[in-house]
């Protein structure tokens, strides 16, 4: 219920920011930069006829609010935590990761998190799982660590015994000890002496922990960082499947029962453990289930996650071949996706209306050459031309941003800007601007270039159909962003091996993938029959 009111409070900041925030941001800008920042009647007219062609306008809110909240999702959905404190230190491990995404030019923060620092004895990246196990049960999380050292204290002890006894007796008889024993036993005592220390320091970490000085706060959607199958000792990770924690429970059991574990079985079920010893033996699966079902009903859930090392998170939509949590890498697929094909749109559609521009404008031997060039630069086949690039370069998210622009996005635009440019520039008002001296950049921005990008504007949603599904065929064919990059062409790649075992591996990005298109073309649609100067002309 907590997680849901979540989400409603999450979409709801996030509806605010699109329909508020971001339009009186750019308000303002826009002003500072001198422009007048004010809807014309006619462009007014055509907001509010798209607004009321419902299919669009909720498509494209449902679709703004989504991926302006994803911009925030390293908050939202992560493996980190956003908060964690120990004894007067603190760190932000998620917050780092969401600037290092928007600003990792800048954000040189290091995401390393020392255990030292946090109260378990190391020296590697701290297992921020066991951190917050830590938090729940001091006890439970420091007794295995604690073991250990004991156990190793214990070894050693036992290991010199002997010789500190024939020192001892040496030198009741006067007789000294030979060098090589001495600096045995000083090495022996000096490794004593730092695990007695090391007891210590964790006694003390976890009365920290006990005394409440130490907490965590984990993002809203918090998953397993390698992700939410398990890998138990000695067995195969879990298919990739609607995860249970019941049937990770079973699991370790079987392979408990399997590998002849009695003293993990004893500390788990007690007695509990020979009946489903015996259903075992009886090799019958039904036996084995009812039995198994006895033993997870009387055993107690917190020993057997603690015994078995299990740590209950829940995948929702299940988990990839590789064990990554499905539904985080849908919606960082989303935002990669989205923000790809917006940026592709855009820096496109700026330089196809500059080029388109000049050759509608000037037209002559400038209109021609740059046709010919046109026609010369289309006939590169697009997607073998990005393949030999990708295999040379390996390209990230803006190298293959500029890929696209450069061989493909600007050049259906620009010949539908060159036709309206001409059709434009004969008009009397054109001409009697020109007439009064007006500089030709002027004529082209002030009174052409507004008057021609209806087109434009009804053409952009179904570009972006275009771009995504480029994306998408890019990173299926192994060709598109790095791996380990979130995305739906990435998603499906790997699930299609499997597509007949586990099919909501390649179901699910496709759904998701088709949804969003879907919906872009509703808003192509709207946005069309908006700005279709029939309908507002049309004599009523």
């Amino acid at each position: 219920m907590l997680t849901f009111l979540g989400i409603l409070v999450v979409l709801l900041l996030g509806y605010l920011l699109t329909t508020r925030a971001i339009p009186w941001l750019a308000v303002r800008v826009g002003r500072l930069l001198g422009f007048r920042m004010v809807m014309n009647p006619l462009t007014l007219k055509r907001v509010q006829r798209f607004k009321r062609i419902k299919r669009g306008y909720y498509s494209f809110m449902i679709l703004a609010v989504l991926f302006v909240t994803s911009f925030f999702l390293e908050g939202l959905a992560n493996h980190k935590p956003l908060y964690m404190k120990y004894d007067g230190k603190t760190a932000y491990p998620a917050m780092r990761d969401l600037g290092r995404t928007y600003f990792g030019w800048l954000f040189t923060i290091s995401d390393f998190d020392r255990t030292g620092d946090f109260g378990i004895p190391g020296e590697t990246q701290l297992d921020y799982g066991f951190f917050t196990a830590c938090i729940d049960d001091p006890e439970a999380g420091f007794a295995e660590l604690m073991a250990a050292k004991r156990k190793e204290l214990e070894s050693l002890k036992a290991e010199f015994a002997d010789l500190r006894l024939e020192v001892a007796e040496l030198r009741e008889d006067g007789e000294e000890p030979e060098d090589w024993l001495l600096e045995d036993l000083a090495s022996a005592d000096e490794v004593e002496g730092k695990l007695v220390a090391a007891i210590a320091e964790l006694e003390g970490s976890k009365e920290v922990f006990a005394s409440g000085r130490a907490s965590v706060i984990w993002p809203l959607y918090r998953f397993s960082p390698h992700q939410s199958r398990l890998n138990l000792p000695g067995s195969a990770p879990f298919p990739p499947t609607i995860w249970r924690f019941e049937d990770a429970l079973k699991k370790a059991l079987k392979q408990a029962v399997k590998d002849g574990d009695d003293a993990t079985l004893v500390a788990v079920l007690g007695d509990e453990r020979e009946p489903l010893q015996a259903a075992f033996a009886s090799a019958d699966e039904n036996t084995i289930e009812e039995a198994l079902g006895a033993a997870l009903a009387a055993a107690d859930r917190a020993t057997l996650q603690r015994e078995f090392g299990l740590t209950q998170l829940t995948a929702p939509l299940g988990t990839g071949p590789a064990g990554v949590d499905i539904l985080p890498q849908l919606m960082y697929g989303f935002r990669v996706s989205v923000a790809f094909a917006l940026a592709v749109l855009v820096a496109g559609y700026v330089v196809g209306v500059f080029v388109g521009g000049l050759m509608g404008f000037y037209g002559g031997w400038t209109d021609i050459g740059i046709q010919r060039i046109i026609e010369i630069w289309g006939s590169i086949p697009f997607l073998f031309t990005i393949m030999i690039i990708a295999e040379i370069v390996h390209p990230g998210f803006w190298m293959l941003v500029i890929l696209l622009i450069v061989l493909r996005s600007w050049l259906a635009i620009t010949e539908l800007i060159r036709g309206e440019f001409y059709r434009e520039k004969s008009r009397d008002y054109v001409q009697a601007a020109i007439g009064t001296g007006m500089g030709d950049i002027k004529v082209m921005m002030k009174h052409i270039l507004p008057n021609s990008l209806v087109p434009v504007v009804s053409r952009a949603p179904f570009s972006f159909v275009n771009y995504i599904s480029a994306l998408v065929s890019l990173d299926y064919l192994g060709f598109g962003l790095p791996p380990g990059t979130p995305s739906w062409g990435a998603m499906l790649r790997a699930g299609a091996p499997q597509i007949t075992t586990e099919p909501h591996l390649v179901l699910l990005p496709v759904s998701i993938f088709a949804l969003t298109l879907l919906m872009v073309v509703m808003i192509g649609e709207a946005v069309r029959e908006a700005f279709d100067p029939k309908v507002l002309s049309r004599l009523r």
